[in-house]
């Protein structure tokens, strides 16, 4: 997987459609995710019958790069619901805490998850993949109460994608112990904090 990739992927749709969804897919998709096969086996519209039940793939014309796309939005749904839970009075902290709940939360699905990404890394769902990546990175923000606009709506996104690719790919790859999926991000941070204030001090003296 390569992070410069999938990192160009969410900065290329910025503004991605909301997917639609329902709770009958939603059910499904649960009952997808949780079945062990999901994590050990390839994608596909066989295996999503075999776990999912007879019609599974009825619910998803667009076949398994619609469900890999529905998935991670079922992610996103998640952390939305429970924004309240993000109380910090530094929005940095709130993202940091949006990222973490979101992958915590699916940690019992990481396999699954890692055959999701698998799938929309296919050349031909690109453009699925930029608009799964591109919905993830605003979720966060909305979830963390970002309410930027312009320019500045548009760097925050892109900075973040950067730090949620890797830390994604991180969580998929050697995610198993949640200190060190918090470390790596707390790191990442870190570093986009360094770079803003440098950046805001190069800028004052230009200015």
């Amino acid at each position: 997987m390569n992070p410069s990739a999938l990192v160009a992927a969410a900065t290329s749709a910025l503004e991605p459609p909301a997917l639609q969804n329902s709770p009958q897919g939603d059910a499904l998709l649960r009952r997808f995710l949780a079945d062990p096969r999901a994590g050990s086996q390839p994608w596909t519209t066989a295996l999503l019958r075999q776990c999912a039940g007879a019609d599974a793939d009825l619910l998803f014309p667009d076949g398994m790069a619609q469900v890999a796309e529905s998935c991670f939005d079922l992610m996103d749904r998640d952390m939305l619901a429970d924004t309240n839970s993000f109380r910090s009075r530094k929005i940095s902290r709130r993202v940091r805490a949006a990222v973490l709940f979101r992958l915590h939360h699916a940690a019992p699905h990481r396999a699954a998850i890692r055959q999701a990404l698998a799938v929309l890394l296919v050349p031909t769902h690109a453009r699925a993949l930029a608009r799964t990546l591109g919905r993830s990175v605003n979720a966060i923000w909305q979830a963390a109460g970002d309410t930027s606009a312009g320019f500045t709506y548009v760097t925050k996104r892109i900075t973040l994608s950067g730090v949620y690719v890797s830390t994604l790919l991180f969580w998929l790859t050697r995610g198993g112990n949640p200190a060190s999926v918090e470390e790596f991000l707390d790191r990442r941070l870190s570093e986009v904090g360094r770079i803003t204030r440098l950046r805001n001090r190069l800028t004052g003296r230009i200015a």
